[in-house]
C-alpha cells in the first residue's frame, strides 16, 4: 500500500509542479506581450496629455464627399469629450489601423456617394480592404458602431455604410447597437445616434446636428432649351433670382437645393452652372421623364411648368468634394455629359477668371474638356461658350463624344482611351480632373477609363490627394 501511494503522491506533486511551470510561463508571456503591446501604442502628440493605461479612447472615423459626414465626426468627438474621454478623430485613409489598439470604442460616419459608392478619398481603403485579403487585426473585439448616411431616392441607399458595418463584424469587431441610416440629413436619425452612444457607457454633452443653410425665396426669371430637336429630353438653361433683391455668394462646385411649389417636401440637389456677381443662380437642367411616361417633379417644373415670377424655396450648399484647387500652374482636365455641363462650365468660368485677374496668358496645357452627348446637330450644349474659351486661351483642348454620331468613340470614356498617352502626359505634369455627370453610366466609366490607364493604385493616390474631384447624380 506504501508503494502505490508514493507513487500516487510523486506523480501528483510532479504533475503539480508542470502546472506551476506552465502557469508561470503563460504569466511570463502575458507579460511580454503586455510590454510589447504597449510599445506599439502612437506616441501622444507634443503638447498631449499623456494617455493613462485606463484611459477611455474613442476614436471617430469618418469617409466624406461633401464635408457633412466629416461635420458629423467631429460633432460627435467633441461631444464625448471629456478628461476620462480621450477622442481621437481620422479620415478613414488616414492610418488609423494600428493606433485603435486597446480603444474603448470605434464609431464609423460613413457617407454614400452617388449610387452606392464611396467617397473619393475611400477608394484606396475600399480595395485593399473591403475588396481585398487586408485585415486588422486590432478590429477583433472592440466595440463599434455605424452612422451611415445617405440619400434614399437611390436604390442602393446608404450602401457604403451598410458595407462597412458588414466588414466590421466580418472583422471580430462587435456590434453594440443596429446600424443607423441617415436618409438626407434626416434629424430624427441624427438624435437616435446620439441616444445610442449611451449603450457604450458614454454621455453626448452636446446636441449632434448638422445646420444646414436656411432656404431662402427666389423667382424663376426663365429658361433657355440648349439642345432642341434632341432624340433625348430637354435640357434647359434656367435662370433663378433672389425674390426681392440682394445677393449671395458662392464659389465653383458649388449645389443648390430646391423646394417647388406643391413638391413633396423632398429637395432636390443641382449644380450651380455659374459663378456670384449678377444677383442670379443659373441652373442646368434634364427633363426626367419616368417610366410611366410622368415628369420628375423638379426637372418638370423646372424645364416645363414654371412661368416667371414664380416662387420656390432654395438654398446654397457648399460642396467642398468638387471645389478645385487654386493654381492656375497646374493643367486641368474636365470630363462630363449630359446636364453634368453644369459644374463643369461654372470651373471653366473661375479658370477664366482667375486668368484675367492674374494678367496671364493660358499655359500650352491650360484646360482640356471631355464632354459626351447624343448629337452633334443637336446637343452640342453651350457650344459658344465653348468655342469662345478656346479661342481666349481658357480652353487649349476639347473633345466632344456624340453617341449617335461615332459609332468608334460614342462615349467620353472612349475619347479619354483614344488620347490616353497625352491624358498620362498632363496627368505627369500635375493636372487635376473635375468629373461632373451621371453617376450610374459616366461616371463608371470614366473610373475604368483612368484606371486602364493610370493602373488603379495611380487612381486611388490621385482621389486621395484630390486631383480627382467628382460631382455625379
Amino acid at each position: 500500500m506504501s508503494g502505490v501511494g508514493g507513487f500516487f503522491y510523486g506523480d501528483m506533486f510532479r504533475e503539480l509542479l508542470a502546472a506551476g511551470l506552465v502557469v508561470a510561463y503563460a504569466g511570463y508571456c502575458w507579460h511580454k506581450f503586455r510590454q510589447s503591446r504597449q510599445a506599439r501604442q502612437p506616441m501622444p502628440p507634443a503638447g498631449a496629455a499623456p494617455v493613462s493605461a485606463d484611459a477611455n479612447q474613442v476614436w471617430v472615423i469618418y469617409a466624406s464627399q461633401s464635408g457633412q459626414a466629416e461635420d458629423i465626426a467631429r460633432q460627435t468627438a467633441a461631444s464625448l469629450a471629456t478628461p476620462r474621454c480621450q477622442t481621437h478623430v481620422c479620415r478613414i485613409d488616414e492610418g488609423w489601423q494600428e493606433k485603435i489598439v486597446g480603444a474603448r470604442c470605434v464609431l464609423f460616419i460613413a457617407s454614400t456617394y452617388g449610387e452606392g459608392g464611396a467617397p473619393d478619398h475611400a477608394a484606396r481603403f475600399v480595395r485593399e480592404y473591403l475588396g481585398g485579403e487586408k485585415i486588422i487585426p486590432a478590429l477583433r473585439g472592440v466595440r463599434f458602431g455605424v452612422l451611415a448616411l445617405g440619400d434614399s431616392s437611390y436604390q442602393s441607399f446608404c450602401a457604403f455604410g451598410r458595407q462597412i458595418d458588414a466588414w466590421l463584424q466580418a472583422s471580430g469587431a462587435v456590434r453594440e447597437f443596429p446600424r443607423i441610416d441617415v436618409d438626407r440629413l434626416e434629424g430624427k436619425a441624427l438624435r437616435n445616434w446620439q441616444k445610442q452612444l449611451t449603450v457604450l457607457g458614454l454621455e453626448a454633452r452636446a446636441e449632434i446636428s448638422l445646420v444646414q443653410p436656411q432656404y431662402a425665396e427666389w423667382e424663376f426669371e426663365k429658361r433657355e432649351c440648349l439642345n432642341p430637336g434632341s432624340p433625348g429630353s430637354p435640357i434647359c438653361l434656367v435662370v433663378l433670382r433672389l425674390a426681392g433683391g440682394g445677393t449671395h455668394t458662392w464659389q465653383a462646385g458649388d449645389l443648390v437645393d430646391v423646394l417647388i411649389p406643391e413638391g413633396d417636401g423632398h429637395p432636390r440637389a443641382y449644380s450651380i452652372a455659374n459663378l456670384p456677381g449678377e444677383g442670379r443662380i443659373e441652373l442646368i437642367v434634364r427633363r426626367h421623364v419616368r417610366e410611366d411616361g410622368t415628369l420628375g417633379l423638379a426637372s418638370g417644373w423646372l424645364t416645363e411648368r414654371a412661368l416667371p415670377g414664380d416662387r420656390l424655396s432654395l438654398r446654397i450648399r457648399n460642396n467642398p468634394g468638387f471645389h478645385m484647387q487654386q493654381d492656375l500652374s497646374k493643367p486641368l482636365i474636365l470630363i462630363g455629359s449630359g446636364a453634368g455641363i453644369a459644374g463643369l462650365r461654372a470651373h471653366l468660368q473661375a479658370r477664366a477668371r482667375m486668368l484675367a485677374e492674374a494678367g496671364e496668358k493660358a499655359p500650352q496645357r491650360d484646360a482640356w474638356l471631355f464632354f459626351g452627348e447624343r448629337s452633334g446637330r443637336h446637343d452640342h450644349l453651350c457650344q459658344l461658350e465653348i468655342e469662345a474659351w478656346k479661342r481666349s486661351g481658357v480652353l487649349s483642348r476639347v473633345n466632344i463624344a456624340f453617341s449617335r454620331d461615332d459609332p468608334v468613340t460614342p462615349y467620353v470614356q472612349h475619347s479619354l482611351l483614344a488620347q490616353g498617352k497625352e491624358v498620362c502626359d498632363w496627368i505627369a505634369a500635375g493636372a487635376q480632373i473635375l468629373i461632373c455627370g451621371n453617376a450610374r453610366k459616366m461616371a463608371v466609366g470614366v473610373d475604368e477609363a483612368l484606371r486602364n490607364l493610370l493602373g488603379a493604385e495611380q487612381v486611388d493616390s490621385l482621389c486621395e490627394a484630390g486631383r480627382i474631384r467628382r460631382d455625379v447624380f
